[in-house]
C-alpha cells in the first residue's frame, strides 16, 4: 500500500513537471539568471557559491541559443575558439551546455553537459548534472533577473564577407548592427594568436567599414595564407569568416 502511494506522488510530480515543461520553449530562458551553485567533483567541492548565468540570441547552431556564465565548470572566457550554446530538449526536460572548440581548420572538439531539470517556472529553475561515472555532481539554482533582462534585448548583427577576397595587399570588412552596441573585431591567425585588433569599443547602428591592410598590430606585415575574422557583441563571440592573403 505504501509502495504504491509512493508510485502516485511520484507519477503526480512527474506530470506536473512535464506540464510545466511542455507550456515552454527554449525562448524562455532568454535573459539574464543569477543564483546559487554547488559542485561535488574530485578536484573541487563548494556549496552556495554565486553565479550568473547570460543566455542570448546568437550564434550558427540551430536549436540552440548562446551563453556566458561566471560559473568556471560551465564557462571559459579565456578560451580564445570556444563556442558556447544553450539548447532545451522539451521531451526529456533537460537543458544542455555545449562548448564547441573551433579552429580555422574546423570543429577540434565538444563538450555537452546535460542538465536535469528538477524544479521549473518562468521566473526560476533548479538544473542539476551527474557525470557518467557519477563521481562529479553540479547544481544550478537560478531566478531571473528582469531589471538587467530588459537591455538584453538582442541585436541583430551582419559580418560581411571582406572584399576582395582573396586580397594583396589590403581589404575592407563591413560590420551591421540596427542598435548602437560595444563589440571588437579581430584577425587571428591559424594557431589562433590574435594578429590585429580593427576595433574595440562602441559599434553604431548601420554599415561601418573596417580597413586591413595586411599589417599586424606593430605595424609589420604578415605573411599571406588563411586569417580569421571575429566580431564579438558584448563580450559574446558573434560571427567569424575566413580571408586569405596573398603574397
Amino acid at each position: 500500500m505504501a509502495n504504491l502511494k509512493l508510485y502516485k506522488i511520484s507519477l503526480f510530480l512527474l506530470l506536473m513537471l512535464i506540464n510545466i515543461a511542455n507550456g515552454q520553449g527554449l525562448s524562455n530562458f532568454l535573459g539574464h539568471w543569477t543564483g546559487l551553485e554547488l559542485l561535488d567533483s574530485p578536484n573541487l567541492t563548494y556549496d552556495n557559491r554565486n553565479i550568473s548565468l547570460v543566455v542570448s540570441e546568437g550564434g550558427d547552431r540551430d536549436g540552440f541559443h548562446i551563453y556566458t556564465s561566471s560559473c568556471d565548470f560551465l564557462y571559459n572566457e579565456d578560451l580564445d575558439w570556444a563556442y558556447h550554446y544553450f539548447g532545451f530538449d522539451k521531451e526529456y526536460t533537460q537543458v544542455i551546455f555545449l562548448r564547441r572548440f573551433i579552429t580555422p581548420l574546423g570543429v577540434l572538439g565538444f563538450e555537452e553537459l546535460v542538465y536535469e531539470l528538477t524544479e521549473w517556472s518562468e521566473e526560476s529553475f533548479v538544473a542539476e548534472y551527474v557525470s557518467s561515472d557519477g563521481t562529479t555532481f553540479h547544481q544550478i539554482r537560478l531566478d531571473i533577473d528582469l531589471l538587467r533582462t530588459s537591455s538584453l534585448i538582442p541585436c541583430v548583427v551582419k559580418l560581411s564577407q571582406n572584399f576582395p577576397n582573396p586580397f594583396n595587399p589590403s581589404t575592407n570588412i563591413n560590420i551591421s548592427v540596427d542598435r548602437d552596441t560595444k563589440g571588437s573585431l579581430a584577425i587571428f591567425n591559424i594557431k589562433g594568436q590574435v594578429v590585429r585588433t580593427l576595433h574595440d569599443g562602441k559599434i553604431v547602428s548601420g554599415i561601418t567599414r573596417h580597413f586591413w591592410d595586411g599589417n599586424n598590430d606593430l605595424g609589420l606585415p604578415v605573411s599571406g595564407g588563411t586569417y580569421i575574422y571575429r566580431l564579438m557583441i558584448d563580450g559574446v563571440v558573434s560571427q567569424s569568416q575566413k580571408m586569405i592573403l596573398l603574397k
